[in-house]
């Protein structure tokens, strides 16, 4: 399986508590291999599994968590 990276800008990461809960968001993804996110510029790096899930499914589990993907 050959993982995949996307950059994601987000809405709503403005200090390190809501930057934790992006990378929780992302990373309680099946197939999410690695998140990063700079609570600075609220942009998230990603690598996942594309077999594993997909961006609509990481973009739902953002929203869920009160985030929006810009």
């Amino acid at each position: 399986m050959k993982a995949e990276s996307i950059t994601m800008q987000l809405s709503g990461v403005h200090d390190s508590a809501t930057q934790k809960a992006a990378v929780q968001a992302l990373k309680s993804i099946h197939g999410v291999r690695s998140v990063s996110v700079d609570r600075h510029s609220a942009v998230a790096d990603v690598t996942f599994l594309p077999e594993k899930t997909t961006v609509p499914a990481m973009t739902q589990a953002l929203a869920d968590a009160g985030f929006s993907v810009i």
